[in-house]
């Protein structure tokens, strides 16, 4: 079991570790190459960018949930059937979503807080991502389904050959083609094209290339699908709220100072939660198998050891980022004011880390083994529990009040997921 453990776990934490050098280093070229006014503008953009990226986690673990359970209850065909409807939900699901954004997203950013030349590269980078997301949702919701297949391996090959691809092209169209945040939009969608590709052409191969005859929409696949996905969508895409409130009152209390100085922690908090998350979902297979076989002693062995390992980097993270208050700035570019504020900031940051270790993995659990109800409340409890206490805190403590909402957010969820683990024990 520990073997199989480890074949799903790594390749899935360095896929994720992959999904986080993605987001990294476009902040990274762009902080160097454009200064705060660049950083500002992708954090404020990123709750609109993020919904491309959520719609396809969300899509890609409901289906891999439900094939597993099903694979694990020996119905292969209704597994596969579900590999098919997910192909039809990412096209129908994408071209919904571009219509949406291109109608309404000056509207949105004007309420995200964007104007003047903030605004203008918002725009230019959004356009762009927009018009490459089919890639983006395609390749996002395909990596669960080839994982599930056992092949964590050739997931983790297709995401690292996008992220090359992207930071060669960062370089290229950043620094010298001095194309600004077009350049990181059109490197980003480039990496994701490839890795695209590459899940395709997985699915292209001979075992697995009947996905392609259960395109045929089956309605009651699609809302189980849908009603797992909830949880994954909101889980990926949440960040992204808690990044809406944050710049709404880092702007406040701060100034943009402030808001750069939390875009660069931002990009490094969700570096780390993704490490957590990939530890989460490479669980998923094995979680999901487990409990539609009815093999519980498995499915408690496999969850005890998730636990473990993401507290342990949970903890790991928190040490480590603390640890490189000094360099941190450094590598962004930040101007003296934000690498001031940042310094302010990263205690609380350390501690929301290491508090995730425990969070992000009790709701992935939850979706994995069906239980949509506490991962939900989990997830969209998170959203209602960031938006009272950003707003609530800096009455008494201004911007300190700010810095510390997330990790008083992490321990209010904890203490809710372990009441859930409590009422929903594995009984052997």
């Amino acid at each position: 079991m520990r073997k199989e453990f480890c074949r799903y776990i790594f390749p899935a934490m360095f896929s994720f570790l992959l999904t986080g050098i993605y987001s990294i280093v476009d902040g990274i070229f762009v902080g160097n190459a454009v200064g705060d006014n660049g950083l500002a503008a992708i954090n404020i953009v990123w709750p609109l960018v993020a919904l491309i990226i959520s719609l396809g986690t969300g899509i890609g673990m409901g289906a891999s949930v439900i094939a597993a359970l099903n694979r694990g209850a020996g119905n292969e065909k209704r597994g596969k059937l579900a590999e098919g409807n997910a192909f039809f939900m990412i096209v129908a699901g994408t071209l919904l979503l571009i219509a949406i954004l291109a109608l309404s997203h000056t509207f949105l950013l004007n309420i995200l807080g964007a104007e003047g030349i903030i605004l203008t590269y918002c725009q230019q980078y959004l356009r762009i991502l927009l018009m490459g997301s089919i890639a983006q949702v395609s390749a996002t919701a395909l990596l669960p389904l080839i994982r599930n297949h056992g092949a964590s391996i050739f997931a983790m090959i297709a995401m690292a050959l996008g992220c090359l691809t992207n930071i060669l092209l960062d370089w290229l169209f950043v620094f010298e083609f001095r194309w600004e945040l077009r350049g990181a939009a059109v490197a980003t969608v480039c990496g994701q094209v490839l890795t695209l590709i590459l899940c395709v052409g997985f699915f292209a191969r001979k075992p697995y290339r009947d996905v392609f005859h259960n395109l045929k929409p089956d309605f009651a696949l699609i809302k189980s699908i849908i009603k797992v996905g909830v949880s994954p969508f909101g889980l990926t895409y949440l960040s992204s709220i808690t990044i809406l409130f944050m710049n709404l009152q880092t702007l406040k209390y701060g100034g943009t100072p402030a808001v750069s100085a939390y875009a660069i922690l931002a990009y490094i908090q969700s570096f780390m939660v993704l490490l957590i998350q990939g530890i989460s979902d490479g669980s998923q297979p094995l979680l999901s198998v487990s409990r539609g076989s009815g093999n519980l002693q498995a499915l408690k062995t496999y969850r005890k050891w998730m636990f473990l390992l993401a507290l342990g980097f949970g903890v790991g993270s928190g040490i480590v980022t603390i640890g490189l208050q000094k360099q941190i700035p450094l590598l962004f570019g930040a101007s003296p004011e934000a690498a001031a504020y940042i310094g302010d900031a990263i205690l609380p940051t350390g501690i929301a880390l290491v508090l995730y270790g425990f969070s992000k993995p009790a709701v992935s659990y939850f979706y994995a083994v069906n239980l949509t109800t506490p991962s939900s409340i989990m997830v969209y409890g998170e959203v209602l529990l960031t938006v009272g206490l950003i707003y609530l805190l800096p009455v008494f403590f201004e911007l300190t009040g700010v810095w510390y909402t997330m990790p008083l957010v992490q321990l209010l969820l904890g203490l809710i997921g372990g009441f859930f683990l409590k009422r929903n024990p594995v009984r052997v």
